[in-house]
């Protein structure tokens, strides 16, 4: 399932609620995510992004030669 809608909430220091709404439901869900669970969400996130953000090296030289 997809989520429409996603978001991060911190209700209280140290405490970090997830909440998303999937397609088709006008539910919103929330759930406590515990610190360690957050950091690892974090820390993944950041990670698997930033591999989707970058083309490889290779790549950005073809295209730039094929520009010239």
């Amino acid at each position: 399932m997809i989520a429409k809608l996603a978001y991060l909430t911190t209700p209280a220091p140290g405490h970090y609620v997830l909440n998303f709404q999937l397609f088709g439901s006008e539910e919103l869900i929330s759930v406590e995510v515990a610190p360690d669970q957050m950091r690892n969400i974090l820390s993944d996130g950041v990670s698997l992004m930033l591999r989707q953000s970058f083309r490889p090296l290779k790549q950005i030289e073809k295209a730039s030669h094929e520009r010239a």
